[in-house]
């Protein structure tokens, strides 16, 4: 009987030592998980002073976003954005910035994070000696810095050229009368074309083109057009007519066939032609008689037509025409006006 007390008692002890070994593991472990130790970290931007933050972000990346540090295009850094941090990293950025290098009279512009010409140069490739260059090749340089070679040699230099595109016009009789329609866009080519270029103490004395090599073929523009309206005096086309030779600005006025604007020449024209809509008043030094037109307001807003001209006036002098409307109330409503007039082919 006392045999099975004690070890009844003997392993109650034991479990009660087993649950806290567990349950201290669990603590330990939970407690791990949220309290990790955050990083000590260094950001060096770019000269700027130096900061020291504790952070938790696991890489460069997320380090300088936690601070609101954002990397534009060109910009560097000393560690891969994707790589982890450790405790005492140090990060480092290099922005970029404009530079201008002239090289013999030719300047080109590039983006670098180097701060030395001699950096500048051998990163875009260019070998000269110190004295070939301003500044001096030890020196540093600013954002929008010019760095200047000059050298008494010769130089091969592509240089881009446009190729202007063409414009093809073709009918197509399923539009309305007299309208044009682009159906495809132009655009320009493109061709590189190379010189030979000789240089003096830094100028430049000759160049010589050596070569062309066409780099996009231009797609020309393609206008579909309808056949043109027949001209009919007196008639307003569907649209604006294309077959003219110029456009000119008159100021116009309106007249009707009564003996109040005619006098004793009332409903006859000075050449004889009928009076009637579409026959105009004009200086015949200036417009020719029988010369056909199209005219409109200069607004757009108002469209005559097609008219001719045929007959003149005392106060038509210059550039003022006269138009024929047949009756009265429509001369007072057409007023003065300036216009438009397509002198017709």
């Amino acid at each position: 009987m006392l045999k099975r007390l004690m070890r009844r008692i003997n392993l109650s002890a034991h479990n009660c030592i087993a649950a806290a070994l567990c349950a201290s593991l669990i603590v330990a472990t939970g407690c791990g998980f949220a309290y990790a130790t955050p990083s000590t970290v260094t950001i060096s931007d770019s000269g700027n002073t130096p900061i020291t933050v504790k952070t938790n972000g696991a890489s460069v990346g997320s380090v300088l976003q936690m601070q609101g540090i954002t990397l534009n295009s060109g910009d560097k850094t000393n560690i891969a954005l994707n790589e982890k941090v450790t405790d005492n990293s140090v990060i480092e950025i290099y922005r970029a910035m404009p530079v201008s290098v002239t090289l013999n009279g030719v300047t080109s512009r590039y983006t670098t994070t180097k701060k030395m010409v001699a950096d500048v140069l051998a990163e875009i490739g260019i070998s000269v000696s110190d004295d070939q260059v301003t500044p001096k090749m030890t020196d540093v340089i600013e954002s929008g810095d010019e760095i200047i070679i000059n050298q008494d040699d010769s130089q091969i230099v592509a240089v881009s050229e446009p190729i202007p595109y063409t414009s093809i016009e073709r009918e197509n009789t399923e539009l309305a009368p007299g309208a044009r329609m682009v159906v495809q866009n132009g655009v320009d080519g493109e061709k590189e074309i190379t010189y030979s270029i000789k240089y003096a103490d830094g100028a430049e004395i000759s160049r010589d083109r050596i070569g062309e090599v066409v780099l996009a073929e231009p797609v020309p523009e393609i206008i579909e057009y309808s056949p043109q309206e027949a001209f009919e005096v007196g008639k307003i086309p569907a649209s604006r007519p294309t077959n003219y030779s110029k456009v000119e600005v008159f100021e116009a006025t309106a007249y009707d066939a009564s003996p109040a604007d005619n006098g004793p020449w009332a409903g006859v024209t000075s050449t004889g032609m009928p009076m009637g809509y579409g026959v105009i008043a004009v200086d015949p030094s200036v417009i020719p008689y029988g010369t056909k037109m199209y005219i409109e307001s200069c607004d757009g807003k108002y469209v005559y037509g097609y008219a001719i001209a045929g007959d003149c006036g005392g106060a038509i002098k210059g550039k003022r025409v006269d138009l024929f409307y047949w009756s009265r109330s429509q001369c007072l409503d057409f007023g003065r006006r300036s216009v438009n007039i397509y002198f017709l082919n």
